[in-house]
């Protein structure tokens, strides 16, 4: 009888360390989870562009200058009306001036031929 409880107690007991390095195992294997930080993210409008500068070309006027540098609309007469998508809001008196060297220009854009040494800078006014 007693190799009977000795070898129940032996098999118990190899079932026993057998359980416990499986469990062991299993745990000590299990992949870390690391945290993943994401960067933040931000939904803003984008702010309406006020003003525009740019240099000067020699044998460029002031117009063709602008039409490379952003998108512009006109109105039929020829006003810039709209540049980069931010339109003169006529019900605020608002209108795109054309400055040259910090001072209003005595003409028009296309009439302004640019030095390479001018500022020209547009920039929404108020009359």
């Amino acid at each position: 009888m007693k190799g009977i409880i000795n070898k129940k107690v032996l098999a118990l007991s190899v079932l026993l360390v057998a359980l416990i390095a499986s469990v062991t195992f299993f745990v000590s294997n299990k992949p870390t989870i690391e945290p993943v930080i994401l960067p933040a993210i931000s939904l803003q409008q984008e702010a309406q562009v006020e003003s525009i500068t740019y240099k000067g070309e020699a044998g460029k006027d002031a117009l063709t200058l602008l039409k490379e540098k952003a998108t512009l609309e006109q109105d039929k007469s020829g006003l810039i009306i709209s540049i980069n998508g931010r339109k003169a809001d006529n019900s605020e008196h608002e209108y795109w001036a054309f400055y040259v060297n910090g001072k209003s220009a005595a003409v028009g854009p296309a009439d302004y031929q640019t030095q390479a040494t001018d500022t020209i800078q547009w920039k929404i006014d108020k009359y």
